[in-house]
């Protein structure tokens, strides 16, 4: 489950152990917390929350990753990932171990960094266009290389801390088409201990379909590929997002995680299922405590 700061933290600002207890409840195995970057790192009230979030939810058997590498910033310099790496690595020293992160999960989103994005630096010389950069050697292929870069970067620093990263489900697709010698899913893995494959749409059908070529490439390698499905707040310009399961409500979100899983299991790769993110999908659940038949 993600939880990010700018939404779930602030809802439960006063009770981190509620939310723990929560996400527990539902099962989660895995949170994905937003920690900041480089110097935006917690500290003061944010850090004793950090703290306490992570000592209950590993004491409901949860592991917390530390959500981050996602700025784009990275794509052009290298002392920027040591600097985000660093964070995680100088926060989880600084506390007990009930307390550390378990993991990274990295957001690296090479397929944003398109001409006028809010998000690309301004000395980045490439520009990802799927029309214009397609092409082995080109700015997409780059881009992407780039990112395997930062990964191999980031492996290197934090040492045996896992490390996931979020990949787009059309990665693959372009790999095995040719259009880039970068981005498969055998690339990553060599620095990513898994990796979650971004499937965002509200038929399970078509939710499968853009995950299976990664986990298919990902051949022999066990449990090493989740499915992220999107129960964001779906609603855009008073119509329901096409990419979030929150407009169809709890039940057709359960049914479509339900036939996921039924078809990760056929597969060795398949490592579960990834949601994003937890406001949204409390509003889900909220809704579906209400409305149950009494």
């Amino acid at each position: 489950m993600y939880v990010y700061e700018s939404r779930t933290v602030k809802d439960y600002a006063a009770e981190p152990e509620k939310l723990a207890a929560r996400l527990a409840l539902l099962g989660f195995t895995d949170v994905y917390l937003t920690c900041g970057s480089g110097a935006k790192s917690a500290a003061g009230l944010a850090l004793a929350w950090r703290r306490t979030f992570i000592r209950v939810a590993h004491g409901h058997g949860m592991r917390v990753h530390a959500q981050t590498l996602e700025r784009g910033r990275l794509f052009v310099d290298d002392q920027a990932v040591i600097e985000d790496c660093a964070a995680v690595l100088d926060y989880n020293k600084s506390v007990v171990p009930g307390e550390r992160f378990a993991g990274v999960s990295a957001d690296l989103e090479p397929h944003i960094m398109k001409h006028g994005a809010a998000e690309r630096p301004k000395e980045l010389a490439l520009v990802w266009d799927s029309e214009k950069n397609a092409g082995i050697g080109r700015d997409n292929d780059l881009l992407l290389k780039r990112t395997t870069e930062v990964l191999a970067l980031a492996r290197k620093t934090i040492g045996p801390l896992p490390l996931r990263q979020a990949v787009g489900f059309f990665f693959q697709n372009r790999y095995d088409a040719g259009e880039v010698a970068n981005g498969g899913a055998r690339q990553f893995l060599q620095s990513c201990d898994a990796l979650i494959v971004m499937a965002y749409n509200n038929r399970k059908e078509r939710i499968w379909s853009m995950a299976e070529p990664t986990i298919k490439a990902a051949g022999s390698r066990p449990a090493c590929v989740s499915v992220c499905i999107k129960t964001s707040h779906g609603i855009q310009n008073g119509k329901a997002d096409p990419t979030s399961l929150q407009p169809l409500g709890w039940d057709n979100m359960s049914d479509a995680v339900k036939y996921i899983i039924s078809k990760g299991e056929t597969t060795r790769a398949f490592l579960g299922v990834d949601i994003y993110e937890y406001q949204g999908f409390e509003m889900m659940w909220a809704d579906a405590v209400v409305n149950q038949p009494r």
